[in-house]
């Protein structure tokens, strides 16, 4: 064998070594190779693999860096080139000279499946980028409707304003197996919620001796019908009566009813 095929052939090897695609004969073929004074390792490529794969494990949550792919495809395009028309080759390296012969195209292919792969890693897989679905909760209004529709228990009953507050309306609306509710009020005066607000209390005697909290809620303004939501923290089964009155702010535990509102008597 001619120097020049020694050589070749140590080359061969070497980027199979690099690429980690050498069986246990090829292994020894190269150990024995590299021992001669005509063969030297050019460790450039394998210095730049190990490089890039570190920057690949320590980037893997994050997006490639444009530097670095910039840096890439600049190295790509020094291992393609258009053989000029003269005889005469100048090349850089010994890798060079490698990667451009004929034998060890595959060598090429496997380094750029490498990068792609590693680019994948990278990014990451793809992510839907469709908007997230925003659903919309119904009005109050919306809300007692449906309660109309569906419930099979409704209790329905009239609201009478008291006192200064005779000139108010309204209605309640029940369902004691949906345990949801709701008033409807006209011309009740507007409050300011800093100095006090509306609290609703359910009278049911199977529940308690005492009136349950049905939730405090404000009239913003005059004259207008307002639909409030019951909010009551503990179930009701048998209500005999609502009853609004004014608190201070936030409400009252227990109401001493100094200003009863309005009361609805279920029928």
């Amino acid at each position: 064998m001619s120097d020049q095929d020694i050589l070749r052939r140590f080359e061969e090897l070497e980027a199979g070594r690099i690429l980690g695609d050498l069986d246990a004969e090829e292994s020894k073929e190269w150990e024995e190779l590299s021992k001669g004074s005509r063969c030297h390792m050019d460790l450039s490529l394998e210095l730049t693999a190990a490089a890039i794969e570190t920057e690949f494990l320590q980037s893997r949550d994050s997006v490639l860096p444009d530097k670095v792919l910039a840096n890439l495809n600049e190295g790509k395009a020094q291992f393609i080139t258009n053989e000029p028309d003269t005889e005469t080759v100048v090349r850089p390296t010994l890798w060079l000279q490698l990667l451009s012969a004929p034998q060890t195209a595959w060598a090429i292919a496997a380094l750029f499946a490498i990068l792609f792969v590693a680019k994948s890693l990278v990014q990451g897989p793809t992510i839907n980028s469709d908007p997230p679905v925003v659903i919309i909760p119904p009005s109050p209004e919306e809300a007692r409707d449906q309660l109309l529709r569906e419930a099979s228990d409704l209790i329905e009953s009239d609201f009478g304003g008291l006192e200064r507050y005779d000139e108010m309306s309204g209605k309640v609306v029940w369902s004691d197996e949906l345990q949801e509710g709701y008033m409807t009020l006209t011309n009740l005066p507007a409050n300011d919620p800093a100095a006090n607000q509306y609290q609703l209390w359910i009278v049911d005697p199977d529940r308690d001796e005492k009136p349950v909290d049905g939730g405090v809620f404000d009239i913003p303004t005059d004259g207008n019908t307002a639909i409030i939501p019951i909010r009551n923290p503990l179930a009701i089964t048998k209500p005999q009566a609502f009853v609004i009155t004014l608190e201070q702010p936030g409400g009252v535990v227990v109401s001493k009813q100094e200003v009863v509102v309005a009361l609805a008597k279920a029928s």
